[in-house]
């Protein structure tokens, strides 16, 4: 492909890029896809607007293909937390078509979700489940969602800096934590947020 960040995805990836007619990578993914290609944590910090939900989910995905191929995927493998549920259909809306192209199913999961949705899910998992701190803790004690979610391999956290100050980060550090002990392997994880504002006194 002509940009060199796209270029450094897997065929598939490059594929539905072309698909959705994205000519070049923006700033933010040009500097976001080596090191989370590479499965280093990383922190997305960009104003609205540039790109930095495809940032990190872009080079997730890549990751999950590959390892799907290698058959190394089961339950969970991607979480998504974002501090609001509008938060939630939105990634929705934006990611699920390329996950259901690249056959990754997305789904959501809030205080909201039909109770048959929440059945469903706890059958057959999706790939990708989307959701909020406060879900995210309701439900790690489900025994079938335990043993989905035992198998996150990647964590998202979108919007951070709405969580960071207030007992929601601290509910957020928990949940992860806790899903951290429930896995059998450490998850690579990404956090979004938007620059910080600057104010200056007079």
């Amino acid at each position: 492909m002509a940009d060199d960040a796209f270029a450094l995805l897997q065929k598939p990836l490059q594929e539905q890029i072309a698909r959705l007619e994205i000519a070049e990578a923006s700033d933010i993914q040009r500097l976001a896809f080596p090191p989370i290609l590479e499965g280093k944590n990383a922190v997305l910090i960009a104003p609205t607007g540039t790109g930095k939900t495809l940032a990190a989910v872009l080079p997730i995905f890549d990751l999950f293909v590959a390892a799907r191929s290698r058959d190394e995927t089961r339950g969970i493998s991607i979480l998504y937390v974002t501090p609001l549920r509008a938060l939630n259909r939105d990634i929705l809306r934006r990611v699920s078509d390329l996950g259901a192209e690249l056959g990754i199913k997305v789904q959501v999961r809030h205080g909201d979700t039909a109770t048959s949705t929440r059945v469903l899910q706890a059958k057959s998992p999706p790939h990708m489940l989307i959701t909020t701190p406060e879900t995210l803790q309701a439900i790690l004690p489900g025994k079938r969602m335990r043993e989905h979610l035992r198998n996150v391999r990647w964590a998202i956290v979108d919007e951070i800096h709405e969580l960071a100050a207030d007992k929601r980060g601290v509910q957020l550090a928990l949940g992860l934590e806790r899903l951290r002990n429930l896995t059998s392997q450490d998850f690579q994880r990404i956090s979004k947020r938007i620059p910080p504002i600057l104010r200056v006194s007079k």
